[in-house]
């Protein structure tokens, strides 16, 4: 449930498969998508820094404070107090209106099912946060504060069950971590990527600017088409101007996760929510089962994720065909079909595997594969690569310099 920072309007927009995925994916759209995202981000790095305070023992016993932990805790913070979304205490809005924008979703925020929150749990939910709006809500001076929910535990944090209840048994990969209530793996983290594919996708020598790397691609190769091989080579030379990326796009899928940025997974039974540093990118993987949406093309594509044992599976399409898998070339067409797998091996690393298939560009499906290194940093946080701002402040210092040579 994210707060409406206005009451202009009491219903938020439908969010429809495809409506989302929209919003999810396009391009900076100007500067008024970025400085729309730059606030969200500003509001939750806000509510971060204060601190959540805690709720007093008196507002747990509420029915709508485990409806509360189960869906809303992970990004509202403990006690609604905001973390990865805007806080929801004080409470400013009625029960009916907070239905409407959980059922619907609103702008970042996914819709969510009758599975997860039914009717009454949601305001049950409310009755919660109202409980929490009160002055006396707050835990005293001294009092020990409750422990967050597992799923909230910050990165780095002891595995769940160590300790306590044994989560189910490990999966193939041997691995047996924390699990979140659904019994899946628990991906909730900070994570980045440790090499060099941003840069290029293959071996490649170091050269200025650029880090030399082994090359993620099995084989080593690419099966580019001729046509399509001329075509990257031709892309490479002009790389530093005809890169998407350096025009401010978003970076598409699967490349916007081995840029050097790192990124925040948190997931709900429903969808995974990815959130990425660079451009604000915010990408939503329905995990409910739901089908792609009618045809469509977006940036960063449509993705629909569903679990194989401990591997949670997205399969991504609808793209437009217009991002690049690297920094050197290496392209796509609109009929880009990527299957990404993420399989937790450790409580610090994720098996990245991703297969592409593009039957007008190459001449097979192919496959990368690389490690996610989860980050333990303390106060971690989603920071600001805000591309739209740098070509802003490069255009008018270029602008400054060129009325002063007047």
């Amino acid at each position: 449930m994210r707060r409406r920072t206005g009451r202009g309007s009491r219903r938020g927009t439908a969010g429809t498969a495809a409506g989302l995925a929209g919003r999810g994916a396009e391009p900076q759209g100007g500067v008024f998508r970025a400085a729309f995202l730059r606030g969200f981000l500003v509001v939750c790095t806000a509510a971060g820094v204060l601190g959540p305070a805690v709720p007093a023992a008196g507002a747990q016993d509420h029915p709508g404070a485990e409806p509360y932990r189960r869906v809303c805790e992970l990004c509202h913070g403990a006690g609604g107090r905001g973390d990865i979304a805007p806080g929801l205490v004080p409470l400013g809005f009625d029960a009916e209106y907070v239905l409407a924008v959980v059922r619907e979703g609103y702008s970042q925020m996914p819709p969510i099912s009758t599975r997860e929150l039914t009717d009454d749990e949601v305001r049950q939910v409310v009755g919660y946060l109202e409980v929490l709006s009160s002055p006396s809500a707050e835990t005293p001076a001294g009092a020990t504060p409750d422990l967050p929910s597992a799923a909230a535990a910050p990165a780095g944090s002891a595995p769940s069950g160590a300790g306590g209840e044994q989560p189910p048994a490990a999966g193939a990969s041997g691995y047996d971590g924390p699990r979140t209530p659904e019994g899946r793996p628990d991906l909730n983290g900070f994570w980045q990527v440790l090499n060099s594919a941003a840069w290029d996708i293959r071996p490649h020598n170091a050269r200025d600017g650029v880090p030399a790397g082994l090359g993620v691609v099995e084989g080593g190769g690419i099966p580019y088409q001729p046509w399509a091989a001329e075509q990257q080579q031709e892309n490479q030379a002009n790389r530093l101007t005809a890169d998407p990326v350096r025009q401010c796009y978003l970076p598409g899928v699967p490349r916007i996760t081995y840029m050097p940025f790192p990124f925040r997974i948190l997931h709900t039974p429903d969808h995974v929510v990815i959130t990425y540093e660079f451009a604000h990118a915010v990408r939503i993987i329905y995990t409910d089962g739901s089908p792609h949406p009618l045809p469509n093309d977006f940036w960063m594509g449509d993705s629909r994720g569903h679990w194989e044992g401990d591997t949670l599976v997205v399969d991504t399409t609808h793209f437009n065909g217009r991002t690049w898998l690297d920094a050197a070339g290496n392209f796509h067409s609109d009929a880009l079909h990527v299957v990404e797998r993420y399989t937790p091996t450790t409580p610090y690393h994720i098996d990245y595997e991703v297969t592409i298939e593009d039957p007008n560009v190459f001449t097979r499906p192919w496959t990368m594969r690389m490690p996610l290194y989860r980050r333990v940093e303390e106060r971690l946080q989603i920071l600001d690569y805000d591309c739209v701002d740098h070509l802003l402040q490069a255009a008018v210092e270029g602008r400054q310099e060129e009325e002063g040579d007047r």
